[in-house]
């Protein structure tokens, strides 16, 4: 079988599907919230799609997922962001936080039509227990645990969610609330 690195054997590249990564998967989902919030797809449609996203393997089926939308502007930022260690938000757009920010003891995550991306990998929690309320419409929330962090998730997804089994640990607890409507939970745990 010819490949694209095999230099024995000359001939075309590889003409299978180019296997889709969970970037093109996240731009994908950023350009369906982007639909939604100018009124391009409804929260159903939307709901439908994300589906697919999620469940597509090669970037062709992802663009399949957005081909009929408008290409999104490069670059472009929310149309409100704000983070400190009580909250953080995102209307219409995207917002991360990684690094060694502060986390309260309760941290509320707004997402409406966009994308909030939390890396508590390096937070320093402000006590040994964290509560983060999630709320998110046609948005997706993305939350990366560190493996030393307790987690209690009790977050109700309308769509697509992935997340990590409970699991005992030595340091601080992480209790999840919340609701996601028409959007995605992603929940994972890092070293």
């Amino acid at each position: 079988m010819t490949g694209p690195a095999d230099p024995a054997r000359p001939g075309p590249a590889w003409p299978g599907p180019v296997r889709a990564s969970d970037s093109d998967r996240d731009a994908a989902a950023d350009a369906l919230a982007d639909a939604v919030a100018s009124g391009r797809l409804s929260l159903a449609e939307h709901q439908a799609r994300l589906d697919a996203l999620y469940a597509a393997t090669t970037t062709d089926q992802v663009s399949a997922v957005t081909a009929d939308l408008p290409a999104r502007p490069a670059g472009r930022g929310a149309v409100f962001r704000a983070a400190d260690p009580y909250r953080t938000v995102a209307l219409a757009g995207r917002a991360r936080r990684a690094g060694g920010f502060r986390i309260g003891r309760f941290h509320s995550v707004v997402a409406i039509a966009g994308r909030i991306d939390l890396d508590l990998r390096a937070a320093r929690p402000s006590q040994e227990e964290v509560t983060l309320t999630v709320r998110a419409v046609a948005a997706t929330v993305s939350v990366l645990v560190p493996a030393a962090w307790r987690i209690d998730d009790q977050v109700v997804v309308l769509g697509p969610r992935r997340a990590i089994e409970p699991r005992p640990a030595p340091g601080p607890v992480l209790h999840l609330r919340g609701l996601v409507l028409g959007g995605a939970f992603l929940l994972s745990g890092g070293a």
